[in-house]
């Protein structure tokens, strides 16, 4: 399937922009390798080309170009970095029968077509159709997605760093899985930070760079010009980095195009090992092997080890041979030799770059396109934590005592104005709420029910005025707790959430109550909303890319929170696990005491906002009373 994209742009829910007037031409059967650092803008398009999410301006089209064919976007399919978030059902053969049924496939095809796509991914379906996806290695995790994503028969396959928490054994399996569906004729898009492996399979390669592609062509004019990658933040291969240094040697005539391409060029070049005093501080000379036109060179079976060890190892094996290269055919002192071939041969990492090295880099690059001005800090972030704790606290036994309609609106219009204050953007706070809307809905017409003495009646069921009226200011008086614990965590980091607690609750010491453990469980608990609801998203985009895509309340069906429920509480769990393991790994006391992270500092703009929050507060309250 071809793809095309034509000025596509789009904005994050704050305004921030992501992408910017971005032109692609993706040709069928080809494989498309789209790289940059985070906050490039990469999975943001990865996105966009699987029809996961709408751009703000500009459109894509699929299949011959001449319009927009909705059935082809249907006929894309997208693997993400995280299989546990894209797992739902109890077995591998129901796991990826849902996204059959989500695209009408008939019942008795869908067997074969599972065995099948199974078979593509080198797993057998007799072994594994009947077993629990959630219990599958992080290898076996990532080919079921896969195999998911095949079974719709797709024209498009996009996977967002297949190869990410990957072993060694596990990745280059994956990457052999590649380059079949690659000969099969289907075209791909990889998103990755592993150029090392992936650039030697590509056909094309974008680069993203602040949400604009810098380059769009092929891999080789990519990685003969390192200022190409450089300029992006991009470190270039360790097979193209060491092949530059050999061309500028004059060992090799061109620059490489694979780890395999450069170990075969190396090897027919017999190299000249260096004398003693001449090699680095620290070092040994390896054993000399006289080849038969006379010139010295490495041991043979030294050099045998390079074809079956694993791209690491050779990586390594490649660096040592450069290394010796270098020394022994440069005329430079050799205490100049080590930084000279560290610069020139130096293995990217496999960590990603760090959002404030991606900033830093950003903010040093003339000539790019901005995302957009970083939001200012409101002066809720500026507040002491301690006024918002008293605001929260104060704020909850107040709506606690609220029975009357009135000071209740009352107070949703000062939560809406508080909010606006602190800049919270609208479409934020609905993704917030959109999951308790249901619910709270439901438990509204379950208390306006009435068998006695009903008023009106919808179908089978009576109401009451009178019981829709209470059971509505009940429901919206815990919307509103809801929303000014949303207000607190929004414009409350963690630090300071636990540094206010801490100093509230510092005098209960005297009875002998360990309070760090009590502000340690608060503090995570209130940070643990909206990491499980970044998690809530993320399996909710996974669900629509395994066929229709539900919109709206249809997104929150019965069936669609069924199918949400275990792989969440899995999540939860697992980091649960790792928060315990992180506490008990730093050695936590709660006995002794600690060097708080965040200093408390209370100003003149404190005082005046906690007099503020009382005199609100006293009103409000008094408006409740008189209602």
């Amino acid at each position: 399937m071809r793809i095309q994209a034509e000025q596509l742009s789009f904005r994050y829910e704050d305004g921030r922009q992501a992408i910017q007037d971005i032109s692609l031409d993706i040709p069928s059967g080809t494989l498309t390798v789209l790289c940059g650092v985070n906050g490039s803008g990469k999975s943001t398009l990865l996105r966009l080309l699987a029809g996961l999410a709408q751009p703000t301006s500009g459109r894509i089209l699929h299949g011959d170009g001449k319009k927009a064919d909705h059935r082809a976007a249907e006929a894309v399919s997208m693997v993400f970095q995280q299989p546990e978030t894209q797992l739902f059902a109890g077995t591998v053969h129901k796991d990826i029968e849902y996204g059959l049924t989500q695209r009408g496939v008939p019942q008795a095809e869908r067997t074969e077509i599972i065995a099948s796509a199974l078979r593509k991914t080198g797993l057998a379906y007799d072994e594994f159709a009947g077993r629990s996806p959630f219990l599958l290695s992080g290898g076996e995790k990532r080919r079921v997605c896969i195999a998911g994503a095949l079974a719709a028969q797709p024209g498009l396959l996009i996977l967002d760093e297949p190869t990410a928490g990957l072993d060694p054994q596990a990745a280059q399996s994956l990457l052999g899985l590649v380059q079949e569906l690659r000969r099969s004729g289907l075209t791909l898009i990889i998103g990755t930070h592993d150029l090392d492996s992936f650039l030697p399979l590509a056909d094309k390669v974008i680069v993203m760079k602040q949400g604009a592609v810098h380059y769009d062509g092929p891999a080789p004019a990519l990685t003969a010009d390192p200022v190409l990658l450089a300029d992006a933040g991009l470190t270039a291969p360790a097979y193209a980095s060491i092949g530059r240094r050999a061309v500028q040697l004059g060992l090799l005539e061109g620059v490489p195009g694979s780890l395999e391409e450069l170990l075969a060029e190396l090897e027919k070049h017999p190299l000249p090992v260096p004398e003693a005093a001449s090699l680095p501080a620290g070092s040994c000379a390896p054993a000399r092997v006289i080849s038969p036109d006379g010139q010295s060179g490495l041991p043979r079976e030294h050099s045998a080890n390079y074809s079956d060890d694993g791209i690491q190892s050779q990586a390594v094996h490649a660096s040592a041979v450069a290394t010796s290269t270098v020394a022994a055919s440069t005329a430079v002192p050799s205490a100049a030799v080590p930084s000279a071939v560290a610069a020139s041969t130096a293995v990217p990492s496999a960590a990603p770059p760090s959002a404030e090295a991606e900033t830093a880099h950003a903010a040093t690059t003339p000539g790019a396109p901005q995302p957009g001005p970083p939001a200012r800090r409101s002066g809720w972030q500026q507040l002491d934590p301690r006024v918002k704790w008293l605001g929260m606290i104060l704020g909850s036994l107040v709506l606690l005592g609220m029975d009357a309609l009135l000071p209740l609106l009352l107070t949703a219009g000062l939560l809406a104005g508080l909010a606006a204050s602190a800049r919270i953007s609208w479409r934020r706070a609905l993704r917030f709420f959109r999951p308790f809307l249901l619910m709270f809905l439901f438990l509204w017409l379950l208390s306006g029910l009435s068998w006695s003495s009903p008023d009106f009646a919808i179908g089978p069921l009576s109401f009451s005025y009178a019981g829709m009226l209470r059971g509505g200011i009940s429901v919206l008086r815990f919307l509103l707790l809801i929303a000014l614990g949303f207000l607190f965590t929004e414009t409350t980091t963690g630090a300071p959430l636990r540094e206010g607690l801490e100093w509230g609750i510092a005098p209960l010491r005297r009875l002998g109550i360990r309070t760090r453990n009590w502000s340690l469980a608060v503090s995570v608990t209130l940070q643990f909303v909206p990491w499980i609801l970044g998690k809530l998203a993320q399996l909710q985009l996974a669900l629509g890319s395994r066929g229709r895509r539900a919109r709206g309340l249809a997104r929150w069906s019965p069936r669609q929170i069924a199918l949400l429920i275990v792989p969440l509480l899995i999540l939860v769990l697992g980091m649960g696990d790792e928060l315990a393991t992180a506490v008990e790994s730093r050695g936590y006391d709660p006995a002794k005491q600690r060097t708080p992270v965040y200093q408390l500092r209370w100003s003149k703009r404190d005082t005046l906002a906690a007099l503020g929050i009382l005199t609100v507060a006293a009103l409000l309250w008094w408006t409740a009373r008189i209602s």
